[in-house]
């Protein structure tokens, strides 16, 4: 083993799980021993919204996986060597898996059980033009959420950008009003169209932390905003996913500082 394998690599079995805030591995850290075995292994970032969509398909599938967080500003050489260079990477079978939608359909492939995609071809592939639509909404979150180099994004800049995005939204209040269902999956629980939007609006969901209360989203989001809440509610969800107030604190820590891992300790509990 190259390195401490109880420190660096989190692993979930069942709903045993050490936790998800595991150092970020950079420049310099040794290479780290995959398992070769039947366990999926994941390169993920912790505050990555691409990743997270990995993440949460395998703990709503029951997967036991082992992850690795990768520093993204500053990536091990071997980790450039061995993959894309960019997360989330899936090590399973002596097979190499990029890219956070091909991932999870491969997932949901080998790893029948619990199917999250519908059985239905053609609502499959309404599901998946839904689902690239919705995640276009990045150009409008990413200017008001993240730093972007070289660019400073004023307020008011923000707020155009934000009634460019609540507009972007209003599609998906549609979409829910139309089918009648809380979750795009049904009634009762997510399905792989849920999972795969859901990281973005997790984002959405901080902005009023992060800025202030003209970020939140309008009461009029009726069908939106009791999806956010349904989600919140999911197991996948309550395992991994953050807090609104805990994400805004880690995005304002990685803005200023690019720190993934000051991001993790200064946050846990929020």
């Amino acid at each position: 083993m190259s390195i401490n394998k109880t420190a660096l690599l989190i692993s979930r079995i069942g709903r045993v799980m050490s936790t998800w805030e595991s150092e970020h591995l950079s420049q310099g850290s040794p290479k780290f021993d995959i398992d070769e075995n039947d366990k999926v292994n994941l390169y993920n970032m912790r505050f990555c919204p691409y990743s997270e969509r990995t993440v949460l398909v395998m703990l709503a599938k029951n997967i036991p996986f082992n992850m690795v967080n990768i520093n993204l500003k500053n990536k091990p050489d071997w980790f450039l060597q061995s993959t894309p260079g960019a997360v989330p990477v899936i090590l399973h079978k002596e097979k190499i898996i990029p890219d956070s939608l091909i991932a999870c359909d491969y997932l949901d492939e080998v790893f029948p059980e619990t199917k999250l995609h519908p059985q239905d071809p053609s609502q499959k592939a309404i599901d998946r033009v839904f689902v690239g639509k919705q995640s276009s909404m990045m150009q409008f979150l990413y200017p008001i959420f993240a730093k972007i180099p070289d660019k400073d994004v004023t307020y008011d800049e923000k707020l155009v950008f934000f009634e460019k995005l609540v507009n972007h939204i209003e599609g998906f209040e549609t979409e829910l009003s139309k089918r009648g269902t809380s979750f795009l999956g049904g009634k009762e629980s997510p399905s792989m169209a849920d999972y795969m939007i859901w990281p973005f609006f997790e984002r959405v969901d901080c902005l009023p932390f992060l800025i202030d209360d003209k970020f939140a989203l309008p009461s009029s989001l009726t069908h939106v905003n009791a999806w956010i809440k349904g989600m919140r509610e999911t197991k996948a969800v309550k395992e991994y996913g953050m807090s609104p107030k805990r994400l805004a604190k880690a995005t304002a820590i990685c803005n200023e500082l690019a720190d993934y891992n000051k991001a993790m300790k200064e946050t846990v509990g929020l």
